[in-house]
């Protein structure tokens, strides 16, 4: 059964008692919540919370039973909260705050306190933002994220890499879909943020991982694919710096039976800036035979050490630059600087975000091996990819 974001209450329904395991905190997005206690058979009323509180959270971090209970009032809505992204909100929260916290729980520990649950919500919405809109808004789609990625509704779609001298496609790149239960696709500016910036980013990575090897599992046993075809997946810097990175990655392979030059990973120069272990990381998997290619070079924190360190094979040049190559010689000059560095430094140079035949024949004619872009072809669903006709891109081409 797939697991819900969301809960609706009737007046006066417990949410839960004194007790109950606190396996989750709860945000108010409609109606309100009474918080008491029982003593002698008789409630103690706590506090009474309205839209934009959040109850239920002493329990969650701290791993005990529920110290309270929780009645809706009137009909009420409620948004799940997810256990592992709260405990994150608290601990990259400014020590101050997590003092405060811990002192604000101390006082409620004790016997008979006037305080009760009734600042601690309000504190920790603070913590999280200052607009309750923008809180509600931000934490709703966190808590459909999770139970997106425990749902598998997060799947790969695949843009095609092309040969820029033959027109035959030579690879393609994952990229992340979300399709919701009710069928809806989410844009991914409305989740990858949300991945990248917490620890979910590891949980999605594997499944990713593991899905793409498997396509491409397919692509050679089923469609024949040339046995140089690779498949290039998108890797961020949590992901490197995750221990059991490489092991699962070789697992998955092995597994397959794949042969690890057919997969390439995908990384931007933000990655250095995690740790060393990044490093460490990178150089393994290349000893295993997995090809590296660096994304968005020049759109960050860019240094041309990264070049000289990363043990790249590949360098993308990102679609801003190529879009704007034929009217702004800045950036023609960029790109030409980057294709003569990247031949240098012995990397293939792939070209992002290609929409018209002048910057195919411009692309082609200084030099660049490979290139993708909706001149060419969207990205799709494994099924669709699988009917793709190479000759429809000559045609494209001429």
């Amino acid at each position: 059964m797939a697991k819900k974001t969301k809960e609706k209450f009737v007046p006066h329904e417990m949410i839960y008692r004194e007790g109950d395991v606190g396996d989750c905190a709860y945000l108010i997005v409609r109606g309100g919540v009474s918080l008491f206690i029982v003593k002698d058979d008789i409630e103690v009323p706590l506090a009474t919370l309205s839209e934009g509180d959040i109850f239920g959270d002493v329990s969650l971090v701290l791993g005990e039973n529920r110290h309270t209970c929780a009645r809706a009032i009137g009909e009420t809505q409620v948004i799940y909260v997810n256990r592992e992204l709260l405990n994150e909100r608290i601990d990259d929260a400014d020590p101050v705050v997590r003092l405060l916290l811990k002192s604000l729980h101390n006082r409620m520990s004790m016997p008979d306190n006037a305080l009760g649950s009734l600042s601690l919500p309000v504190l920790l919405t603070n913590v999280f933002a200052t607009d309750k809109q923008a809180a509600i808004k931000r934490m709703d789609l966190e808590s459909r994220v999770a139970v997106a990625l425990t749902n598998k509704e997060f799947v790969p779609f695949y843009q095609p890499i092309y040969d820029l001298k033959t027109c035959k496609i030579r690879g393609c790149e994952a990229l992340l879909r979300w399709i919701s239960s009710e069928g809806d696709v989410i844009p991914p500016l409305l989740f990858i943020e949300i991945l990248e910036q917490s620890s979910l980013v590891l949980r999605a990575g594997r499944q990713v991982i593991e899905k793409c090897l498997e396509d491409l599992n397919h692509l050679q046993t089923v469609a024949e694919m040339p046995h140089d075809f690779f498949v290039s997946i998108n890797v961020s810097g949590r992901q490197f710096s995750d221990p059991d990175f490489v092991e699962h990655l070789e697992f998955h392979r092995q597994r397959l039976n794949l042969n690890a030059k057919q997969i390439k990973l995908e990384v931007t120069e933000r990655v250095m800036m995690v740790g060393p272990e990044a490093l460490n990381t990178m150089n393994k998997c290349r000893l295993h035979g997995y090809q590296l290619a660096i994304d968005d070079f020049g759109t960050g924190f860019s240094s041309l050490q990264y070049l000289a360190t990363m043990p790249l094979t590949d360098l993308k040049i990102d679609r801003s630059f190529v879009a704007n190559m034929l009217s702004h010689r800045k950036s023609k000059s960029i790109i030409r600087s980057l294709i003569h560095m990247g031949h240098l430094l012995g990397l293939q140079v792939i070209a992002e975000g290609i929409e018209t035949a002048e910057e195919f024949a411009l692309l082609q004619k200084l030099g660049v091996e490979m290139g993708q872009g909706y001149m060419f072809c969207k990205p799709l669903p494994l099924a669709q990819f699988l009917k793709l006709n190479s000759q429809s891109v000559q045609k494209a081409a001429a």
